[in-house]
Parts: C-alpha cells; sequence; structure tokens
C-alpha cells in the first residue's frame, strides 16, 4: 500500500465512532434475550499506536472491531458493545519498525485482556510479599498514598525512591515534573536491560549521549562483539529488518556478518561465521583486532586516536590477548584483514550479557569504528539525532546504585520496575521499607510487596508519546487512546497530578498533544500546518513525528582507554562459568506473565514454558546428563534447579541460561514455574558503570535425579555447521 493511501485509511478510522472498550455514553444496551444472529457485526478500523513491551518504541497499528460483553447493571444481565482490539502489527510509515513487529509487541495484546490484571486500586492485607491484596476505592487510595508521600517528605525528599522502567516520553515526562515538584531525587532502573554501559561507552569514544546507529543495512561486512542484535538487543525490530537488506535488499552484494559471543544467540545462528570468545574475552578480542590493524597498516584513519589510546592498541601483547578471547591470533588476524579490505566496514559494540568488563569491552569495540574511518559514514556507525525536545533529556531514568538507594529508601514508588526479580537482594529491602506503593497493573514480585497498588492502564488504553531507544530519524512515536479503559485503572501520569495537587504542589501532566504541540512550535512547522492542535492531530493519526536526523554538534573523540585486563578466576569448588542472557520471549522477564510467549519455542532448546540450564556435552557426560534431566546450579550466592538442555554449540566450561522463568508472583501463567537465573549472579557488577553483571559467576552442577522437566517443541536439535562449532 503507498503511503499516501495507507495515511488516508489511517487517518479515517482513528477518527472514527469507534472508541470506547466500554461503549460510547449513552449507546445502547442489548439484552441477553436478543439472539446473537440479530446483532449486526462491527466493522474494521486501524488505529496507529506504539508498543511498550520494551523501550525500542516501535510504531503500530492496532486492528479494532465491535464486540461485545456481559455486564450486570440493577441486577439484570446485558450484553454492552465494546471496541475490541483484535490484532497489533507494525506501522509502515514508522522508520523503527517499517511495518514489522516481534513476538512481543505481537503479544502485547494478551496485556489487555489478561484474566489477571487488576481492576482498581489494592491495599495490602497480609505480610509483605505474600501478595494478598484487597479492593479499596480511587478516593481511598489516593489519600492513603498522600499521607505515605507527606510522612516521607516531612522526614527528607531524598528518601523517595522512585524506580521505573527505561525510555523517554510523556511518562517519564511526567514523572520528573513530579520528583522535582515534591524536591526527589530523579528516577532511577535496575540497571538489567536498559544499555548503561553501551550509553556511556558511547558518550566516552564519540561524545554521543545516547546509543550509537549501526548501519548495517549498507554494510558490506560486519563485525558484531558481544551484541545479539537480531534477539533481544537494543531495538530488534529495526536491526533484522536492516539485516535483511544487507543481505538480500542488494542485487549483487550480500553483506557478511561475523558474529563474536561467548554463546551461539539468534545472532550468532545468523552469521556466516561464529566466534566463541570466552565469557570477559570481548575486550581483549576488541583490542588483537585493532592492534592488528595498526601493526598491518590496514586502519584506514590511524591519525583519528589520540596518542595515549593509539599506545594501548599499538603495545598489547598479541598472543596474551588471543588467549585470553579464546580466538586463535591467525583467526582474529583473518578478521581484521577482512575488515579491512571490505568497501563499507562497521563493527556492532554491545553487551548483551553484562560482565565486570563490559564497558571497556564495548569502548575497545567502539573505536575500531574510528580506526575504520566509517563514523557518521554510509554503512557505517552514525550519531543519534539531535532530540526534537531537547528538554526530555533529563527525563529519562539512569541507573544509579539500586541497593544503595533501596538502603536509605523511606518511600519506594515502582512503575514499571521489578527490582525482586531482576536484582534478588532487592527484595529484603522492599520488606523493611517503611512503604512501597506501586503502579502495576498486575502482582508481580515486587508488587507483592507494595502497600497499595495503584494499577496503570494497559498499554493499549492510554495514550503515549515516546522517543525511541534506537531511530535513523528524529522520531517522537506515538498516538492517543482509542478505547476506553476495560476496568476501573488509571493512568500513571493523570494518578501523579493527582498526588500533586494533595501534596500542594501543581504539575503539568504530559500529553500527546501537547508533546506534538511543542514539536510544532520548535520546528516552526506554521508554512506546513495552520496551528499546533492541527499538526498534533496530524501526528496522532499517522503515529508519531519522523524527520530527517540531524547529528549533534562534534566532540572529540576517546581520550582514553583500558588496556588488557585479566578477567579469568578459578574456583577449585565452582569449575564452572554461568552466564544468564535476556531471552527473546521474555527479555528481561517482563513479558513471562503472556501465554503466547510461554508458548513461543526457545530459539536454541525450542523448549516451551520453561527455560533450561544450556551445558556443553562434555561436561553433560561427566555429570551423566541428558536432555531434560534436572539438575541443581549452585554458586557462591544461591543455587537453583532446572532441566538440563544440552547445547552442541556451547562452549566447554560454559553453563548458559535465559532470563525470564522463576517469578514467585506474576500470574497464573508466570508464578511458580522454573527459575530465576538471576538468583545466581546476584552481587557482580560492571566495574566502572555499577549495572548487574549476568556472565561472569562460577558454579558447580550437580544431578538430581532421572526426572525429566523439558517441553520442547522440538527433540531434535539443528545441526551445528562447521565454521560455527
Amino acid at each position: 500500500m503507498e503511503r499516501r493511501n495507507f495515511f488516508k485509511l489511517v487517518g479515517m478510522t482513528s477518527g472514527a465512532a469507534l472508541t470506547g472498550a466500554c461503549g460510547k455514553p449513552g449507546q445502547e444496551l442489548i439484552p441477553l434475550l436478543v439472539p446473537e444472529k440479530q446483532i449486526v457485526p462491527g466493522v474494521e478500523e486501524w488505529h496507529p499506536s506504539v508498543c511498550r513491551e520494551c523501550s525500542a518504541g516501535c510504531g503500530t497499528i492496532v486492528r479494532v472491531m465491535e464486540a461485545e460483553r456481559e455486564i450486570e447493571i440493577e441486577g439484570e444481565r446485558v450484553r454492552q458493545p465494546i471496541a475490541a482490539i483484535k490484532k497489533i502489527e507494525g506501522n509502515p510509515l514508522d522508520p523503527v519498525s517499517g511495518g514489522r513487529l516481534c513476538a512481543r509487541g505481537q503479544a502485547g495484546l494478551q496485556s489487555l485482556y489478561h484474566p489477571d490484571r487488576l481492576r482498581g486500586p489494592q491495599k495490602r492485607s497480609g505480610e509483605r510479599g505474600a501478595g494478598g491484596f484487597e479492593a479499596i476505592s480511587w478516593d481511598e487510595a489516593l489519600q492513603e498514598a498522600t499521607d505515605v508521600l507527606t510522612r516521607a517528605l516531612d522526614a527528607g525528599p531524598q528518601g523517595i525512591v522512585y524506580l521505573s522502567r527505561p525510555g523517554t516520553g510523556t511518562r517519564a515526562a511526567t514523572v520528573r515534573r513530579f520528583l522535582n515538584s515534591i524536591g526527589a531525587p530523579p528516577a532511577s532502573t535496575t540497571g538489567v536491560a536498559d544499555f548503561t554501559v553501551e550509553r556511556v561507552a558511547a558518550e566516552q569514544v564519540y561524545g554521543w549521549s545516547e546509543l550509537p546507529v549501526y548501519e548495517i543495512q549498507d554494510a558490506t561486512f560486519v563485525l558484531s562483539i558481544g551484541a545479539d542484535f537480531l534477539a533481544g538487543w537494543a531495538s530488534p525490530v529495526l536491526y533484522a529488518r536492516r539485516f535483511g537488506h544487507m543481505r538480500q535488499g542488494r542485487p549483487g552484494i550480500r553483506g557478511r556478518l561475523v558474529h563474536a559471543e561467548s554463546r551461539l544467540s539468534q545472532t550468532g545462528w545468523s552469521a556466516d561465521e561464529w566466534l566463541p570468545v570466552k565469557p570477559g574475552g570481548e575486550q581483549a578480542f576488541a583490542l588483537a583486532v585493532g592492534h592488528i590493524l595498526l601493526k598491518e597498516g590496514w586502519a584506514r584513519d590511524p591519525t583519528s586516536l589520540p596518542p595515549v589510546v593509539k599506545e594501548v592498541y599499538e603495545a598489547l601483547d598479541a598472543d596474551r590477548a588471543a588467549e585470553l578471547s579464546g580466538i586463535p591470533f591467525k583467526q582474529i588476524r583473518e578478521v581484521a584483514h577482512r575488515l579491512s579490505e571490505a568497501t563499507a566496514p562497521v563493527v556492532v559494540a554491545g553487551a548483551s550479557i553484562v560482565r565486570p568488563n563490559s564497558l571497556e569491552a564495548v569502548v575497545a569495540a567502539s573505536v575500531l569504528n574510528l580506526l575504520l574511518g566509517n563514523v557518521n559514514e554510509k554503512g557505517g556507525v552514525r550519531a543519534p539525532s539531535e532530540p526534537l525536545l531537547p528538554e526530555w533529556d533529563e527525563s529519562r531514568p539512569r541507573y544509579e546504585d539500586l541497593l544503595q538507594r533501596l538502603d536509605k529508601a523511606e518511600v519506594i514508588l515502582l512503575d514499571g520496575a521489578n527490582p525482586a526479580y531482576q536484582v534478588p537482594a532487592s527484595a529484603e529491602r522492599l520488606a523493611k521499607c517503611s512503604a512501597v506503593i506501586s503502579f502495576s497493573p498486575f502482582v508481580d514480585d515486587s508488587s507483592a510487596y507494595a502497600d497499595l497498588i495503584l494499577p496503570d492502564h494497559a498499554a493499549l488504553e492510554s495514550a503515549a508519546a515516546l522517543v525511541p531507544t534506537v531511530t535513523p530519524k528524529a522520531a517522537l512515536t506515538g498516538s492517543r487512546g482509542f478505547v476506553q479503559p476495560l476496568y476501573d485503572t488509571r493512568a500513571t501520569g493523570e494518578v501523579l497530578g493527582q498526588l500533586a495537587d494533595k501534596l500542594g504542589k501543581s504539575i503539568e501532566v504530559e500529553t500527546t498533544q501537547k508533546v506534538f504541540g511543542a514539536v510544532f512550535e520548535k520546528r516552526n512547522l506554521g508554512s506546513e500546518f495552520s496551528s499546533g492542535k492541527e499538526f498534533a492531530a496530524y501526528c496522532e493519526r499517522q503515529g508519531g513525528w519522523w524527520t530527517e536526523a540531524v547529528a549533534p554538534s562534534g566532540k572529540s573523540p576517546v581520550k582514553s582507554i583500558a588496556a588488557l585486563a585479566e578477567l579469568e578466576s578459578h574456583d577449585a569448588d565452582y569449575p564452572l562459568v554461568f552466564q544468564a542472557y535476556p531471552s527473546l520471549q521474555f527479555s528481561e522477564g517482563s513479558g513471562a506473565n503472556l501465554p503466547w510467549l510461554q508458548e513461543l519455542p526457545d530459539p536454541t532448546s525450542s523448549a516451551m514454558w520453561g527455560l533450561p540450564v544450556e551445558i556443553d556435552p562434555k561436561t553433560a557426560a561427566a555429570l551423566d546428563v541428558v536432555n531434560g534431566q534436572i539438575v541443581r546450579v549452585t554458586s557462591p550466592e544461591a543455587s537453583l534447579e532446572a532441566p538440563a538442555y544440552v547445547n552442541p554449540a556451547a562452549i566447554p566450561g560454559v553453563v548458559s541460561m535465559a532470563i525470564g522463568q522463576g517469578h514467585a508472583h506474576y500470574g497464573r501463567y508466570a508464578s511458580g514455574r522454573g527459575a530465576n537465573p538471576l538468583l545466581l549472579v546476584a552481587g557482580v557488577f560492571d566495574r566502572q558503570t555499577g549495572v548487574p553483571a549476568l556472565g561472569h559467576v562460577r558454579v558447580r552442577i550437580e544431578k538430581v535425579g532421572e526426572r525429566r522437566g523439558l517441553v520442547q517443541f522440538s527433540a531434535v536439535d539443528r545441526e551445528v555447521h562447521a565454521e560455527r562449532r
């Protein structure tokens, strides 16, 4: 469909009459005695929206049809016409999704109609952590929350801790205004899957405050170091589309991908060559590639590095670096040679599995793009665009030492964050805190500790605008709400505004209309639109505003870089290295309550309704373990039991497990299912940024018994190609 025709379609349907999930005011109710065959079925409509299942910010279109539900009015049960959402797809106009969507985005529909959604405000009725609640009215809930905050402010606003999911948008802007109004510290994240390492590295290497944009669609040779960009890293839909174009979108040109990571991930499976780097060996590998580029005279722009940085690469003990990386020097040299020969090479630097030296590794890998001279070049790495609303820069929640913040907390506000699951040591802090207030629409691991739950709308019920994590254009994606809430929930921004009023503070709650109006003013769009109101309506009809990217002003490149440092540790009691990694289905664990995702086969093991521990064949043979048998994995911090999967592509001595299962509380589909691998990695952090490290803890494994506990879509493993072994 052409853009013009699509826009007409979306424009007409977005302004149509079918706008109420609970029906329009005054709409007739249908008695149950009326036969269904006499009810005329509705026609479909498509509305623009934005996916909020992760922070990538994919633009979507949503299929809505007229439906009905049974309700009771004055003791009589009747049918009530409602607008029912049937399907979610990518918005073809959106520069991120481009009309595509991942499995998590498709499953977002189940968040709206989930049977375990909270129907209204809840007050704790039992011990903290038990998950017992009773319903109360919004007036009672707001008054109790106001009393809690008033006491906290009397004790000092620094004791108010607001934990949020990553992302910049209308919600984050409202949160910032609320916290500023009461003098509380800014919101922060748990540090899991928020790309803090990559952002800090981009600032240090390129002088950019946001994530780089990798132009792999125009590259001829891509070296990915630690970034599983086809699964859960940064923006998987955008990079999957770009990868497809790199492979098949250019007649006569097929780009080559080499992926260096410590497990055969989705990106590794799709690569021409997988380099099985030792856990923590990413820095050594990147330094070795840079050393060879300089030594052999293959670097295209060696003068881009200051002498102190260049010296680190040149003085490297290449043989030692190869040993620490686990990749033979000859193979590293071949990769460096291919980079030098490629007409458009690019190095994708990331930390899908954060380790204690991840920042050092991502910096070392990012500097390779300076040596290759591909910064802001076609097929290289581009700067993120200047923001459409610069004042939003400060509203994005950033990571701060989570446990330290919780130790000093008087009141904890939970907004989309689940610290009890993602950083298990925080659970005892939640239990000891004076008060916990959650805005979650579900009782999850952390909300179970809350004194009050003020449930947010489902994402599809509320208006929102947000800035995508990675975008090739200057973008602000969003739309208005097009269905009324199913239950007695309230948008968190609205609730924060009401709490501010009760506390004697007045804040402006950010809305899509105000945001797009602000863009109209700042971008001087008066020649194209008659007013900010008209422009806002235009943006809401097409699902956002996207314009050509404007690179930020140039800054000096990297000034220093860490020298090679050994990360390897040995412990006879714990002979294996364990790494937890974000799963394709659940990412950091937030999607585990959706049955569609539980039924989605794991790409590696094809496991369903559970995630196994991945063990290499040599270790499995020593333990006499086969697929499905239960094993106990023990680290110095904790232990867990889970079914084993003997992965023919696992690095010997390296044990891996996907994040997502093991929730104590998260609805009927996730509670008590499987084990949480984050229990084992507690207490390990990136040594520079302080974010939780998922991939450098020692463990031991023992077989529990002959019992099997692995449900697989296919019991036959894919063949591991010789070049990937």
